[in-house]
């Protein structure tokens, strides 16, 4: 009979599999073991992101659950996105508790410009920022530390999780500190307006607070939804002493560095990445858990998870007492790598050694596998056949992973809206990713292991696990840990395997051993990365694969070594997997169609002030007890702009109606040509663009079909606005205050056009203001526009003749 690891000139045999029955169960049995041993593995891996299961005050910190959830009522009371009414009523609350506290809370009115998505894009608005200081009183006092939380939420959401948690945390903070003895260093405590339209808020601090250069370190506070762990996301640069006095100051840290680690190389992420422009360092707190909530209409602060609040609270309190007392002289140092492995058991060592690591790594793998090679146990040209086509079996995995979740997509469609409050729970479609992966893997496997034997095929594995440590330890050493250790456990089960023949029962040992801390560390980036693809898939749909890749990773070793413990691999696991992600697709797409969870819909009045019409606008196409009760008929497809601000031209699949024109028409936006002259740049064109009172928002969309030359808006000249002279720049203005003063340029005798659209939150100018409201099985969806009143006009500007 075949022995389990033999090199295989016999495993080549083709003939049916003659073992003894028993035996055949015994084989089979085994895989199970391991597979169940590795899925127990996953959970513990797993466990450090969840929410803590009771919410507790914190004596050392003083903090309060009881309090904390009080001033979250209030600041998440309503949406109250920025220039909102609602909005006033935080500011107010926010100043009334801090100077209760003794401080003296400013309020900071700017206004700001910017071009986020140059070309061809420009946002202007006025932010509302309200700073607090508690005073040091050490020689070094004016070295400052900036507790920040954005205080705005989306026009959707009342924000309880992003980020009224991280408001009242802050807040809390400012309490404790202001009750105990003065601190060595000033504490600035910065409310921050407008962090959901391109962070205008920070930047006005960046650009014109005069305190800004006394800050030495950051903590940023923000939220991807209502439950889960806080962990530090994002870092600046040389993070090493920030994110040091961090695993100090927090008993049961929850820190991922491979998490963190592309984001801080793709500058994504929220109001650090504006404050590490001035600050030498930072850290950015956020909340990675109850992704269903987040910007959705259930993100309210009963829906807070007190666990995740206390959590929350007892962290920005313990890192403000931290900083505070601190040496702020020298705040950097080399990058920290770090990774939580259990609750309470995180490891960390310094990022220069990563790449040593792995050089160690990749001579380990050398080592044993020319020993195996020496001992006759494994052929050279068969363990480099392995590793090709563990490769082929790699990109295999991938594609089959993202095609299910691209598929999932088509058949559950609010999983395509993971941040609509679509899919509430996505743990069946994840695990029939990894089971799509798996399949494939294993279905390139069968043929490989006809060929080579089991070890060769381990073999092949190190050596791919060892180029891709390599490359990460050059490349992005923050993340090169979840490979590397992983690949020196490997490499040491196959040491074991590969010294002599062992039985069953060792082999087993072995086998689970070596791949335990493969499926330990990359279980939560796995989650972790699947909340990060449904934060930009829609808006970046290559980051559709990026958790797939680190299924398919994992499984690449695992499966592996698994298979070893079998003298072959057949047809029949490949199907075996296939078959569990088909039936977890359906499970996934039952559990969303029974889910209790609220539906979300959108319903805008669109007047257009030219032709004099109106419509009812609804989405999403399907009606509802809600968008149905405004027209009995003349429903037609359609197709409506529903995020004209970070997607300007994308269109949602949407229903309309013909509306009738209310009683008062809504005042539509006002152009006046204030100046238009001949310049040695061309035709210039000075205007002054009026919104309607109480408008959220106004976009104006500048055209010339010759091109647009430049472009100034409030005063401030954007030249990377119009880069390649293009045809059209849509400027966006949050709560217009007034006018807004346009310089346009184009080439001489050329036309201009400005297509405006001004959006009113509710829909009190309608002629149907007295609307039922949403029943509790209906939320408001996720998308820039909420429910609104939408006036658009078109102004044309021909040249003067």
């Amino acid at each position: 009979m075949t022995n389990t690891l033999s090199p295989v000139p016999a495993a080549m045999d083709t003939t049916a599999d003659r073992r003894p029955p028993l035996r055949r169960r015994t084989s089979w049995a085994a895989g199970l073991v391991a597979a169940l041993a590795l899925a127990a593995t996953a959970i513990a891996g797993v466990a450090p992101l969840l929410s803590p299961a009771t919410p507790v005050d914190d004596p050392v910190a003083g903090f309060s659950v009881d309090r904390a959830r009080q001033d979250l009522a209030v600041v998440a009371a309503a949406p109250h996105p920025m220039g909102a009414v609602e909005q006033s009523s935080v500011e107010a609350f926010l100043v009334r508790e801090l100077t209760a506290m003794g401080l003296d809370p400013q309020v900071d009115v700017q206004t700001v410009t910017m071009a986020p998505d140059a070309p061809n894009s420009v946002w202007t608005g006025t932010v509302r920022n309200v700073v607090a200081r508690v005073e040091g009183s050490g020689p070094d006092a004016d070295h400052a530390v900036l507790l920040a939380a954005h205080y705005d939420s989306v026009p959707t959401a009342a924000g309880a999780g992003d980020n009224g948690a991280g408001v009242v945390s802050v807040l809390a903070a400012m309490r404790v500190l202001a009750a105990e003895p003065p601190p060595r260093h000033d504490v600035i405590a910065a409310f921050v307006d407008g962090e959901e339209h391109e962070m205008l808020g920070s930047l006005a601090l960046v650009e014109s607070a005069d305190w800004i250069g006394d800050v030495r370190v950051a903590v940023n506070t923000e939220g991807v939804g209502n439950a889960g762990r806080v962990t530090p996301a994002l870092t600046s640069p040389a993070n090493g002493w920030a994110l040091g006095k961090y695993l100090r100051a927090v008993p049961s840290p929850a820190v991922y560095s491979a998490f963190g680690a592309p984001l801080n190389a793709t500058h994504q992420g929220a109001d650090l990445g504006r404050y590490q422009e001035v600050v030498p360092a930072g850290l950015e707190l956020v909340i990675v858990g109850g992704l269903p909530a987040y910007h959705a209409g259930t993100d309210t602060a009963a829906g807070m998870h007190e666990g995740t609040l206390a959590d929350y609270g007892t962290t920005v309190v313990r890192m403000a007492q931290q900083f505070a007392q601190a040496d702020l002289s020298s705040v950097q140092a080399p990058d920290l790598v770090a990774f939580t492995l259990t609750p309470g058991v995180t490891v960390h060592y310094p990022s220069t050694w990563s790449l040593p690591l792995a050089v160690l790594g990749a001579l380990a793998v050398l080592a044993v596998i020319g020993f195996a090679v020496h001992r006759g146990r494994v052929g050279p040209r068969r363990v480099l056949l392995s590793w090709v086509v563990l490769g082929l079996a790699a990109v295999s995995g991938i594609v089959a992973a993202t095609g299910l979740w691209l598929a999932a997509r088509t058949i559950d469609p609010r999983l395509s809206d993971a941040l609509n409050g679509g899919t509430y729970e996505r743990t069946a479609y994840v695990l029939a990713c990894v089971a799509a992966g798996a399949s494939a893997v294993l279905l390139v496997l069968w043929p490989l292991r006809r060929r080579c034997g089991a070890l060769e095929v381990v073999a092949g594995a190190l050596i791919g696990w060892s180029l891709l440590a390599l490359l990460l330890g050059v490349f992005l050493p923050d993340a090169a840990y979840a490979v590397t250790w992983p690949l020196i456990a490997a490499t040491a089960g196959f040491a074991v395997l590969a010294a002599r023949q062992r039985s069953p029962r060792v082999t087993l040992v072995t086998v689970i051993a070596a791949a335990v801390p493969a499926v330990l560390l990359v279980s939560p980036l796995v989650v972790l990365y699947f909340i990060l693809a449904a934060r930009f898939e829609l808006m970046l749909p290559v980051a559709t694969p990026l958790p797939m890749l680190w299924v398919v990773l994992a499984l690449t070793a695992v499966i592996p070594l698994i298979a070893a413990t079998r003298p072959r691999i057949g047809w029949q696991p490949a199907a075996l997997a296939a078959t569990l992600a088909v039936a977890l697709t359906g499970v996934g797409a039952l559990m969303s169609a029974t889910s209790s969870g609220p539906r979300p819909d959108l319903l805008v009045y669109h007047a257009d002030a030219d032709a004099g019409t109106a419509r009812w606008v609804a989405i999403p196409e399907q009606l509802d007890e809600y968008t149905g009760q405004v027209a009995d008929s003349g429903w037609a497809p359609t197709q409506f702009e529903a995020s004209p601000f970070h997607q300007p031209g994308q269109m949602t699949p949407a229903s309309s109606a013909p509306a009738p024109a209310p009683a008062h028409s809504p005042a539509a936006p006002e152009v006046t040509v204030i100046e238009d002259t001949a310049t040695p740049g061309g035709r210039e064109v000075a205007l002054d663009v009026r919104a309607p009172s109480g408008c959220y928002a106004l976009t104006i969309d500048i055209g010339s079909e010759a091109g647009i030359r430049g472009v100034a808006v409030n005063g401030k000249i954007l030249p990377e606005a119009t880069t390649g002279a293009p045809v059209s720049v849509r400027v966006v203005a949050f709560s217009p205050q007034g006018g807004i003063p346009l310089t346009v340029v184009v080439p001489a005798d050329a036309d201009v056009e400005l297509a405006l659209a001004s959006y009113t939150r509710g829909l009190e100018g309608s002629p149907d203001p007295q609307l039922q409201p949403r029943p509790t099985s209906l939320t408001t969806a996720v998308h820039e526009v909420p429910d609104a009143v939408l006036v658009t006009r078109v102004v044309q500007l021909p040249p003067a003749a």
